[in-house]
């Protein structure tokens, strides 16, 4: 009988502690300490005398790794609405949209999560077009450096394009669940990329 209460104890407590590591990875939990370190190199591109609707509406495409895609995406509508911005997802790229959008691409380089340690390396590119159209530097630019060019159509309206290069190194400190780092590597990212592009798009032309 005794040797059958120390099975149970010893099944009760595997149990407890499976329950316990389990909620680190489905629970939204932090008591931690967290240092981002953020690198960008960002470039602009323009002709003629671009009329930009920002706020305005703008179409939010987010690519790249599954572990913080949604987290992010979630994350870059909320800070560009924080700006006024209508925010319209969607899920695939077009080759030119109706109106300004914003291009993501998100992976991660480096990456160690535990209970207690979690840091991680993102490299994230994001593409930005006024007028919606030529996203097709969005997939030249993330196969290296590209030379922009510009088609005359004859109209008078002109384009800006931004392309940004942002690097993302996060090392969080403390009883931490993995979504809950997750969320804050993509609130550091969101806030990050739109400081960015709101930075570009206020210089004219």
């Amino acid at each position: 009988m005794a040797e059958n209460a120390a099975i149970k104890k010893i099944v009760l407590s595997a149990l407890v502690l499976a329950v316990v590591l389990s909620s680190f990875y489905v629970l939204d939990f932090k008591a931690a300490r967290s240092e981002t370190l953020a690198n960008s190199v960002v470039s602009a591109y323009s002709t003629g005398d671009p009329q930009i609707d920002f706020p305005g509406r703008i179409y939010l495409y987010v690519e790249g790794d599954d572990f913080i895609l949604k987290s992010l995406t979630e994350s870059l509508g909320d800070e560009l609405e924080k700006s006024g911005v209508e925010v319209l997802v969607v899920d695939s790229m077009e080759e030119k949209y109706d109106s300004q959008t914003l291009l993501v691409n998100v992976t991660e380089s480096e990456g160690l999560y535990t209970p207690v340690y979690a840091s991680s390396d993102l490299n994230i590119l994001f593409f930005y077009t006024s007028t919606g159209e030529d996203t097709k530097y969005f997939e030249q630019f993330k196969e290296g450096n590209v030379t922009v060019a510009f088609v005359n159509t004859g109209s008078q309206e002109g384009e800006k394009l931004v392309r940004g290069d942002l690097e993302l190194q996060d090392s969080t400190k403390g009883i931490v669940s993995q979504k809950a780092h997750r969320m804050h590597l993509a609130e550091e990212a969101a806030r990050k990329t739109v400081e960015q592009l709101q930075q570009q798009i206020s210089v004219f032309p």
